[in-house]
């Protein structure tokens, strides 16, 4: 009986280590899997962003012809020249004359550039993502790895507590009363053990490294970004509208409440509180952190996404026929 037990136990020890190093293995391969994405300059062609002077004559033609979100989008890829010079020939532009080459070509450069300037935000979108999915994907296999040691322990506590039971009755019909007794109170406190075992248990971790990260610079707020193109990282610093705080004001406000939340958890849960290296070059990490940072990229990959829009309504301002505008 007992060599069964202990022959059952330590297959249930081996198959234990084996897929722990496998699970090792892969949660190290995925941890360090870097997104080499370069999005400083995709589309080949350098974006200026160019910011008009409230008040002037260009400032007064254009918002006269094109929408606040339009403009702010054309100023972030730096369109605004031209959409002057083809704002002046549309209004020089006679109804029964037939449209100028110059217009034409004016308008297929802007397009064009427009077209590029896609690139560079869909880019810039998979970087964040890509980051976010490393994260989530990280934070998935520490948590797995959490439960299968849980598992574990259940049913060694199991176990103990079956063998105990089975060891004492047949001990009871052998008149071995004493030693029953003694064999239940070993079966308690082995069960017992594991329980506050398991509930002092740390929760796992991985080294996580992210030198190319996409929350540094919304954090730190540099004046020019190392990640992110320079059109997506002067949109992200506008507002809005009117005196409305930036995109990147807006995100780090969240941030603050998503980092904050966090340690109040752990401090409620009586863990060790540290602060986490979120915008720095990595740090170990556990599941929850993880989750934390996918969150954030999340937000940030919204509103990289979100220049989509505005980019298709400057778009339709451009080509939209005269006559309906």
């Amino acid at each position: 009986m007992c060599a069964v037990t202990t022959g059952f136990l330590v297959v249930v020890m081996l198959t234990g280590c084996l897929s722990s190093k496998q699970a090792s293995s892969t949660l190290a391969r995925v941890a360090s899997d870097q997104c080499d994405i370069d999005s400083s300059g995709t589309s080949g062609y350098v974006f200026h962003p160019v910011t008009l002077a409230p008040g002037s004559s260009e400032d007064s033609l254009l918002r006269h012809r094109y929408g606040e979100r339009g403009l702010r989008m054309a100023q972030a890829v730096g369109l605004t020249p031209l959409l002057v010079q083809t704002t002046r020939l549309e209004g020089r532009q006679k109804p029964d004359q037939p449209t100028s080459n110059e217009y034409l070509s004016l308008r297929q450069k802007l397009t064009d550039q427009l077209q590029l300037a896609s690139f560079d935000i869909a880019t810039a979108a998979a970087l964040v993502d890509c980051d976010s999915k490393r994260a989530t994907l990280t934070a998935t296999l520490l948590t797995r790895r959490e439960n299968s040691r849980e598992k574990r322990m259940t049913i060694s506590a199991i176990t103990i507590g079956a063998v105990s039971i089975i060891g004492a009755s047949l001990l009871n019909l052998g008149e071995h009363h004493v030693t029953a007794d003694w064999l239940h109170i070993a079966g308690g406190l082995g069960e017992g053990g594991l329980g506050v075992l398991a509930l002092r248990q740390k929760p796992p971790k991985a080294e996580y490294r992210h030198p190319r990260n996409p929350l540094r610079d919304i954090w730190n707020h540099p004046k020019t970004s190392t990640v992110f193109p320079p059109l997506v990282w002067y949109y992200l610093n506008q507002p809005k509208s009117g005196n409305s705080p930036s995109l990147v004001d807006v995100l780090r406000n969240r941030w603050e409440v998503l980092v904050s939340l966090d340690a109040g958890a752990k401090r409620a849960r009586k863990h060790a509180h540290r602060e986490v290296a979120y915008f720095d070059d990595g740090d170990t990490y556990t599941a929850e952190e993880l989750t934390v940072r996918a969150a954030m990229l999340g937000q940030l990959e919204t509103e990289i996404r979100l220049m989509n829009n505005d980019l298709t309504i400057l778009l339709n301002e451009i080509v939209r026929p005269i006559a309906k505008r």
